[in-house]
Formats: structure tokens, C-alpha cells, sequence
């Protein structure tokens, strides 16, 4: 049986949030078009790059409170928020209690806009973790003697006919608390952070080549000497736009071998993935000492 929370006025706020977030990397994105190549339109680059994990943040928190609901069946109460499905057996729950419960843990902004599904404390039982959209002090609370989840699901007074109901008839399988997960990214990485620090370098690593060009690249002359004789004398001279070579391969190893390191990651090759990953940010440092010996 399914059992809605009350609805939460915050998933409207959400999406509102992240719409006017669009709008302006909309806005920013033709400006970066428009613009000339300088330190500012590296700014508003890296303005739209910051704004993507907030906005993915955002969205993935929007789209849990829309989603939230309680399954309950012979087996276990199964709390289902975005990709995220926590079992609790009913064998576990030593006691549920109803509402009065205090919070003395405070809000804070990364839990907007699902303020109430986050950790939680209280004098009484430590540690809480809310999946809610009410306040701990009107939540449901099920212990299991090892873990409290607070839960707000509507009606209360059928919600608890139906897990005593469902507890009377016996368990058809033995199931153990924890969560289940149906992200890809889940599934890719796993609980390993190596892998999502590995990735974020090498995409600093591309910022931080075309950071570099974007600042210095309006006071470089044009032609642009590029090899010198051993009299100090200019080789070769090519347009200053051929600099931008080096940040696109930067750009380029870190796709190739990003996508080349998830599918050997898929296939359960995890030190074949970090070898790419690692060797990408090798190949920027390389890229980053070549330009730098080639700017003034």
C-alpha cells in the first residue's frame, strides 16, 4: 500500500529556483557568444560552470520531494525519495512514536528545497533522519534500535492500521535496513570518491588552461612568434588563435578518457578507469607547461 506526505510548498520554489537559474546561464551563454575573448567572458564561463552543480543540485532535491512516499507491505516499510529506496524490515521497528519530538539540529541552506529530508537530532534519540515534509515534531517516528527515520505519511491513523496489519501476517522474505540506489552514477562509481575527484581535476585542469589563455589573450601580439632560433630570432609566426589548441586537446583527453574510463568502470575495471582519469590530468600539466613557455 502507498502513502502520500502532505505536500510541500518548497518543490514549487524549486522549480521557480532553477528555472530563473537557466534563464540566466540562457543569458550568459549568448553573451560568451557575443563577446571578444577576455578575462571577462572567462568570468562568465566560469559562472555558467559553478552554476551546474547548483542547478543539478537544485533539481535532484525538487525532484525527491515530489516523489516522496511510503510503501508498506508484508516485508518492510520502503521510503522511496528520487533515486533512493530506504528498507526498514518490520521485524526492525522496536517502537513507533508519534509526533513530540523536538529538533534541536538546524536548517541549513544545501538541505533547501527539501528541508525535511536530512539528518535530524533530539535530546531523546541522538541522531534522526528525516524523509518528510513536515517538521520532526509531527512526524512518525520509527525506531529500530539502531536507526530512527522520521516519516510523515497521510493519513497517520491508517498508515499504522496498515503496518500492524502487514506485521500480523508475517514477513515472506528476510530483509536487512539500508538503501538501495538506481542512479547510473550510483552504479558507475559506487561509494568510491577516487573516481568523481579524478574527473573534477581534470575538468579544473581544463578550466584552469583556458583560464589562463582567456585572461592573457587580449595583450598578446598577432602574429604570434611561436619558435625561436638559437639567435632569439622567430622560426614560425601564426595567428595567436592557435594557442587555443592546447586547452581543446586538455579538453578533449579529458572527454576521450572520461568516457573511456566509465566504460571500463561498467565492466567492473575500476584501475584500467583511474589510469585514464589519472593520466588526463597528467596530460594538462604537460599542456599547462606548453603554453606558459609559449605567453610572455
Amino acid at each position: 500500500m502507498v502513502f502520500k506526505p502532505p505536500p510541500c510548498p518548497t518543490r514549487w520554489e524549486g522549480l521557480v529556483v532553477s528555472f530563473w537559474i537557466v534563464l540566466i546561464d540562457s543569458l550568459l551563454v549568448a553573451w560568451v557568444i557575443e563577446r571578444a575573448t577576455d578575462w571577462l567572458r572567462f568570468l562568465m564561463i566560469m559562472l555558467i560552470v559553478v552554476s551546474v552543480p547548483i542547478l543539478l543540485h537544485l533539481l535532484y532535491r525538487t525532484w525527491g520531494v515530489f516523489t516522496l512516499e511510503y510503501w508498506v507491505d508484508r516485508n518492510a516499510i520502503t521510503i522511496r525519495w528520487a533515486n533512493v529506496r530506504q528498507i526498514i524490515p518490520l521485524s526492525t521497528i522496536q517502537q513507533i512514536i508519534q509526533g513530540g519530538v523536538q529538533d534541536t539540529d538546524q536548517l541549513r541552506w544545501m538541505h533547501w528545497p527539501a528541508p525535511y529530508v536530512r539528518p535530524a537530532y533530539s535530546d531523546d534519540l541522538q541522531e534522526v533522519t528525516l524523509f518528510a515534509t513536515q517538521p520532526l515534531v509531527d512526524c512518525l517516528l520509527l525506531d529500530t534500535g539502531q536507526a530512527v527515520f522520521a516519516i510523515s505519511p497521510l493519513p497517520q491513523a491508517e498508515f499504522l492500521t496498515t503496518v500492524q496489519e502487514r506485521f500480523r501476517m508475517g514477513a515472506a522474505q528476510a530483509l536487512q535496513t539500508g538503501q538501495v540506489h538506481t542512479s547510473r552514477a550510483q552504479r558507475i562509481f559506487g561509494t568510491d570518491r577516487a573516481g568523481p575527484i579524478l574527473l573534477g581535476l581534470g575538468l579544473l585542469g581544463v578550466l584552469t588552461l583556458f583560464g589562463i589563455l582567456m585572461v592573457q589573450f587580449p595583450d598578446l601580439p598577432n602574429p604570434l612568434p611561436t619558435r625561436y632560433s638559437p639567435d632569439g630570432l622567430p622560426e614560425i609566426v601564426r595567428d595567436k588563435q592557435v594557442l587555443f589548441r592546447l586547452p581543446l586537446i586538455g579538453l578533449f583527453a579529458w572527454l576521450v578518457n572520461g568516457v573511456w574510463g566509465v566504460w571500463m568502470t561498467l565492466r567492473r575495471q575500476p584501475v584500467g578507469a583511474y589510469l585514464l582519469w589519472g593520466s588526463t590530468i597528467v596530460v594538462q600539466i604537460f599542456l599547462l607547461f606548453a603554453l606558459r613557455s609559449v605567453l610572455p
